[in-house]
């Protein structure tokens, strides 16, 4: 914008931005808005220069959308033929509006996402403004608003994203002329008063995204000029007034997320009939409690342009009559209980369809099924988003999708297909960007062409495909999330592709046949959060040393026949990993101290290996198992990239022979699990101050010594198995404070004594837990009374807990004895001074016998005179 205001061109009407007048030559029109600008490249800054007001017959300022800041020059108030002051979306410092007060011209008032809290009275100025028809002060922090009696000229009120209560009802209700009023996205409560009828010249009312209550009230029908309503995100309740079926020229109609019920019949079978046609053209009401099916007479709703009925309580067929909605572009039936089919009528005269979304959270006992004939040629060619997810398309691979080469998204997830992919489908989507045709049985194998260059999400997981991934996947240059998990797929990796992939972020490709070795390209992926190679053939060794990583999260490469040490890199450089699973493969050695390093590690699960040596006491550094913040919960859900959902992971832990899974349902339990190995040594005590810890896995190892005292401070602690050790001595009573614990195995150790009591034990009656333990009694075992053993057990133990005194004892007498003894021998007066000393306490203990034989023998005499 600015660079054609140079200085080789004196002509300043010819600015960009400049308005002249054409007679006088003056500047009458400034315009500074850089989102209207698309070659400002940068927004400008800086203050607004008094300056400015020696364009004295200027009528339109726009200086919205930049970084103005500072105090806004009262010389502005000089500007008496201005009309229209736009100075939103700045950072100006308002303290006061006085300068507003000399605008009386001014008709357009633009001060949105200014901050003016600390204005207080002076909004008053605004009061003087007789000419004002429009007045934007969305999110400027206001918590009040003063009662405005001059304005009887304004049609437009803005107070949206403020911080209102129910009272500025009373503040505008007499604003009579007001034909717009947003009050969206503040903190209104209670119920829309009655008295908003007054309001008989409003054509669009907002008042979505507050705390209403209480009932649509039917007075809002009065509203006869009434175009657009919006009430969405409340809490208003009950039935869609009757009333609102006269609303003839109404054409957006926002109720969605709200506790409304009933259903919808009477509504559209009264608006239907408005003459000549119905406007409605939006028709806003998910997330909602309606119930009921969808009228046959909405089909007269000519005008419609969007219908969104998303997660309602509606139900029934779904009535050919959608199909004659010619003006719809957005058909939204998601998330409800549709039952029957959907034919060729259904669609006959949607030509402008852009946005198809009829999908359920899971598949029912009869889905909704697309009756549609192999040699269908679909009316909405211009069809862009699709999703049909757990609807029924199959068996054979819907062919109508030929047409639609303008598509972004496909979601055919659980359709019912069991056909091959054609090769003509990965060739005709330019524009594709999501693509997941997951839970089918989709056989065949994957097109050696794979051209879709703008795919960032491929995910065609549990189905029947085999053979190889063809080399061609690296095509896809900006991809970030490929899932071809639970497949046949065989062979090997592509080798050298997987660096180029720049985006690429998450790779699962679990649950397969694929062998051979992992290339070290993968796991240079620049962006690479997750890897999941879980569950295939892949072996050799993993890579010691890498010269460019990924920021990875998730490293799961269970189930496979990977050998060799644990890499020094997988403690270095992965300082943000949270899942690091290498269950059931042939890794040997031993964690070393640089795996200690991995901060924020949450899920550590190396069970079923060759790992030998100690536990590491450096393992109390996992800092992310250490803390409990139930304000950030660690979820197992899908890793969502950009809100879009691209891969469910599933978590598989091992107790006591049971598989304990924790679906995408749950949430992810920060765990240890280092079951099935070689560990020897003592569990170090620093794992006790795992606070977050939830599962903690060391059976089948060859641990000794003594279960950690502190181990009851472990208070989120669920599932505790040390079985089939080498563990002895008693359990610590610390162990009945884990209150939360719901699985417990000691079995087959050496423990001894009394089993502990109280709290949660008391709801783990089963025997077996303690099984292979012969010194331990006590419930749920025999009682410690009846043990042959016990006593010899607990003076066993007794005398472990004396040896120290005694030592200690001991150690002290000596020191004391010949600290004395020394002494005396080589200091000649303190030894003359102990020997007499002693010669008077000889005569102390005789003096005392004698005095306490005359005793006994007065009380013998006075016994037989009695």
């Amino acid at each position: 914008m600015l660079s054609s205001w140079r200085l080789d061109n004196e002509d300043c009407c010819t600015w960009d931005g400049v308005g002249c007048n054409n007679v006088t030559g003056y500047v009458e029109e400034l315009d500074l808005n850089t989102i209207k600008d698309t070659t400002q490249a940068t927004e400008l800054s800086g203050g607004i220069s008094p300056a400015l007001a020696q364009l004295k017959h200027l009528k339109y300022l726009d200086l919205s959308e930049n970084y103005f800041e500072g105090r806004i020059p009262q010389q502005l108030g000089n500007l008496s033929h201005l009309h229209h002051l736009d100075l939103s979306n700045n950072r100006f410092s308002i303290q006061e509006l006085q300068v507003l007060s000399h605008l009386t011209s001014l008709e357009y008032l633009d001060l949105s996402w200014s901050d003016l809290c600390k204005t207080g009275e002076s909004l008053q100025y605004i009061n003087r403004l007789h000419s004002l028809s429009e007045l934007h002060l969305s999110g400027c922090k206001l918590s009040s608003f003063p009662l405005m009696t001059n304005f009887t000229t304004l049609q437009s009120l803005d107070l949206s994203h403020n911080n209102f209560k129910g009272l500025i009802f009373k503040a505008i209700l007499n604003f009579t002329t007001l034909q717009s009023l947003d009050l969206t996205w503040n903190e209104i409560q209670g119920p829309i008063p009655k008295a908003i009828e007054q309001m008989t010249s409003l054509k669009t009312l907002f008042l979505g995204f507050n705390d209403l209550t209480g009932p649509i009230p039917d007075v809002l029908a009065n509203l006869t000029s009434l175009e657009c309503l919006d009430l969405e995100h409340n809490h208003l309740e009950g039935p869609i007034p009757l009333s609102f079926g006269a609303f003839c020229k109404l054409k957006e109609l926002y109720l969605s997320r709200n506790n409304i019920s009933g259903e919808i019949t009477e509504f559209v079978n009264g608006i239907s009939l408005c003459r000549p046609n119905s406007l409605l053209e939006i028709l806003n009401l998910g997330h909602t409690k309606l119930t009921g099916n969808i009228p046959y007479l909405i089909g007269n709703l000519k005008s419609l342009r969007i219908l969104y009925l998303q997660e309602t309580s509606m139900n029934g067929a779904i009535p050919k009559s959608l199909g004659q909605l010619s003006e719809l572009e957005l058909l939204d039936l998601s998330l409800n209980a549709w039952d029957g089919e959907l034919t060729e009528d259904h669609f006959a005269n949607l030509a402008n369809l852009i946005y198809l979304f009829i999908s359920f959270d899971e598949k029912p006992p009869k889905p909704l099924f697309f009756n549609l004939s192999s040699n269908w040629v679909c009316p909405f060619t211009e069809l862009s988003y699709l999703d049909l997810t757990n609807c029924q398309l199959g068996p054979l691979f819907p062919s109508w999708l030929r047409n639609l080469n303008r598509l972004v998204i496909i979601k055919l997830e659980n359709v019912g297909i069991s056909d091959k992919i054609p090769n003509w489908f990965p060739k005709i989507y330019p524009s594709l960007q999501i693509l997941d045709l997951s839970n089918n049985q989709i056989s065949g194998k994957l097109p050696l062409e794979l051209a879709m260059p703008n795919l960032l999400f491929l995910t065609l997981s549990n189905n029947l495909i085999g053979g190889s991934i063809p080399s061609s996947i690296c095509n896809f240059k900006r991809l970030r999330a490929i899932s071809l998990s639970s497949n046949n797929l065989s062979g090997e990796l592509p080798q050298e592709c997987w660096k180029d992939l720049r985006y690429l972020q998450v790779i699962d490709l679990s649950n397969n046949h694929l062998s051979g070795k992992v290339p070290i390209s993968i796991w240079s992926a620049p962006q690479l959060s997750l890897l999941s190679l879980s569950k295939n053939g892949f072996s050799g060794n993993l890579p010691l040393n890498l010269k460019t990583l990924g920021p990875l999260r998730v490293i799961d490469l269970g189930e496979n026949s990977f050998s060799g040490n644990l890499p020094m890199w997988m403690g270095k450089r992965l300082p943000h990993l949270e899942i690091l699973r290498l269950r059931s493969n042939s890794f040997s050695g031993f964690i070393h101290e640089h795996h200690c390093l991995l901060h924020s590690l949450r899920i550590l699960d190396l069970a079923h290996n060759g790992l030998s040596g100690t536990i590491p006491h450096c393992f109390g550094n996992f800092s992310g198992m250490a803390t409990v913040d139930p304000t950030n919960p660690f979820l197992i859900s899908s890793l969502a990239i950009n809100n879009h959902e691209v891969i469910n992971q599933v978590n598989v832990w091992i107790t006591r022979g049971i598989e304990l899974e924790y679906n995408a349902t749950l949430p992810f339990m920060e765990s240890i699990d280092l079951s099935h190995n070689a560990f020897s040594g003592e569990i170090p005590t620093e794992i006790t101050g795992l606070l977050g810890l939830s599962i903690l896995n060391l059976s089948i190892n060859q641990l000794t010594g003594r279960i950690p005292e502190k181990i009851g401070s472990m208070q989120r602690l669920e599932v505790l198995d040390l079985s089939r050790n080498q563990l002895s001595s008693s359990i610590p009573p610390s162990i009945s404070a884990l209150n939360s614990l719901n699985h417990l195995n000691l079995s087959s150790n050496n423990l001894s004594g009394r089993i502990s009591s109280g709290n949660q034990l008391q709801t783990l009656p089963d025997p077996s837990i303690y099984a292979g333990n012969p010194g331990l009694c006590g419930a749920p075992l025999k009682d410690c009374a009846t043990h042959p053993d016990i006593h010899g057990l607990d003076h066993e133990e007794d005398k472990e807990d004396w040896l120290p005194f005694f030592i200690s004892m001991s150690i002290g007498f000596i020191v004391g004895f010949w600290s004395v003894c020394g002494s005396l021998l080589l200091n000649k007066s303190w030894r003359y001074a102990f020997f007499r000393f002693i010669d008077d306490m000889t005569i102390i203990p005789v003096c005392v016998v004698v005095k306490a034989r005359s005793f006994r023998l007065g009380r013998n005499r006075n016994a037989k005179h009695a």
